[in-house]
């Protein structure tokens, strides 16, 4: 839930600054992608190299349903800061980016941070 209302703040944020469409969807991607490194503490763990069905009963359908959630948040918002209509090759090519990034660095980042805020506490 923290991540979808940080998602939330951070597309408002962009959108009041007119921040630009690399940017925007790199400092989010990025920033979180270095936090999930830094908080996982296996490699294999960075880049979710488990199959998918030990990912899902790992993580749980809802943490993961709101992972995919707020990366289609975040690519729709940078779609929306430099708007220009899709041609059927530009749209197919956003759902390949967003299941690549989504699988193999954004799955399992809520995890990732909650286990080193539990273990702490």
């Amino acid at each position: 839930m923290y991540l979808f209302l940080f998602t939330i703040i951070y597309c408002v944020i962009t959108q009041v600054l007119n921040i630009g469409y690399i940017p925007a969807m790199g400092a989010y991607l990025i920033g979180l992608i270095f936090i999930k490194g830094y908080f996982s503490e296996e490699l294999k763990d960075v880049y979710n190299i488990e199959k998918t069905k030990y990912l899902y009963e790992k993580i749980g359908i809802k943490d993961s349903l709101m992972e995919l959630l707020c990366l289609s948040i975040i690519f729709i918002n940078s779609y929306l800061i430099d708007y220009e209509p899709f041609s059927l090759f530009d749209f197919v090519c956003m759902l390949l980016l967003i299941a690549v990034v989504y699988r193999f660095l954004f799955w399992g980042i809520t995890q990732a941070i909650g286990q080193k805020f539990n273990s702490k506490m």
